[in-house]
């Protein structure tokens, strides 16, 4: 899939997220107001993007309350920001209880299974993010598309679930999301799947994924299966392993193996966490065109 320059993030949205980030503190401190997400700026080998940023954030504003349930308006986006290109989708919707919403939404398909790059090696995550994102983050990443549409999403007990469906007139799709995620002390386990239609609703294929992981003491491991046939990508299995060695210091080993291993990508890395939701890691990534070394720092609010 041959990517083109998006357009840049606006103004607004880089001000408000990054006045957020600067004073977590006011804005936790203010009910009306919220900001949640992750920010991860950092350097690797590659010569000509040798300085990469990600951004996963949202800020919401409670507007009014209908029935003893908030009304809030969310904006944010999600993307990658090096040098020359500023791959990104920017969501703005209209909330009701935290659970409904309706605008430029995420789909339900990005809230599980994330690929293990995201946080260690953004330059490796931002190629391969066909595997385990949805069409509609996809074509916003690459093509400026903006799906529009609904989502649902709901916590009961041990068990997450969201449902979505967006439209992308200028990206040419349609597409319907699910997700679910269930925990169960060390065990959790996770499925998503998206149907994809073009305009004269003639299917264009399905992505899905299916994964677990398990929790026990300073270790954890996750693997997961990732069909992403409607991104035009092969099969792969994902995995991650990563162990607590001492303290805030944890060791991870980690990949996404493709059918016939024509495009897989492997990684080792260290992350050291300090108490104020922030970490820095050191990562070295192979692939079959290249070996990298990354250097990351991340705040999670």
């Amino acid at each position: 899939m041959k990517r083109v320059s998006t357009h840049p993030m606006p103004r607004l949205a880089v001000l408000a997220l990054c006045a957020a980030g600067l004073r977590p503190d006011a804005a936790n401190a203010t009910d009306w107001l919220h900001f949640s997400g992750d920010i991860s700026v950092g350097a690797n080998s590659i010569q000509d993007n040798a300085f990469m940023s990600r951004i996963d954030a949202m800020l919401t504003f409670t507007l009014f309350d209908i029935a003893d349930s908030p009304v809030a308006f969310e904006f944010g986006t999600f993307g990658y920001y090096y040098k020359g290109d500023r791959p990104h989708e920017t969501y703005a919707a209209f909330v009701y209880d935290d659970r409904f919403r309706l605008g430029v939404v995420k789909p339900a398909y990005d809230q599980v299974l994330i690929s293990p790059f995201d946080f260690t090696a953004a330059s490796i995550a931002e190629t391969r993010a066909e595997y385990t994102r949805a069409r509609a983050t996809t074509e916003a990443l690459r093509f400026n598309s903006v799906p529009v549409g609904v989502s649902y999403g709901e916590t009961t007990g041990d068990m997450r679930w969201a449902v979505s469906l967006l439209d992308a007139s200028d990206g040419n799709f349609r597409s319907a999301s699910a997700a679910a995620e269930w925990q169960a002390q060390a065990v959790t386990l996770a499925a998503a799947i998206e149907g994809v239609w073009d305009p004269k609703d003639d299917f264009d294929g399905i992505n899905a994924k299916i994964g677990a992981r398990w929790q026990e003491g300073r270790l954890d491991i996750g693997a997961a299966f990732l069909h992403p046939d409607a991104n035009q990508r092969p099969d792969a299995v994902a995995f991650d392993v990563n162990y607590n060695a001492w303290r805030a210091l944890t060791l991870s080993g980690f990949g996404e193996v493709t059918r016939g291993s024509t495009t897989s990508a492997y990684g080792l890395a260290a992350r050291y966490d300090f108490q104020d939701r922030s970490d820095v890691t050191f990562a070295v990534t192979d692939t079959k065109t290249d070996e990298e070394v990354h250097f990351t720092y991340t705040r999670r609010y």
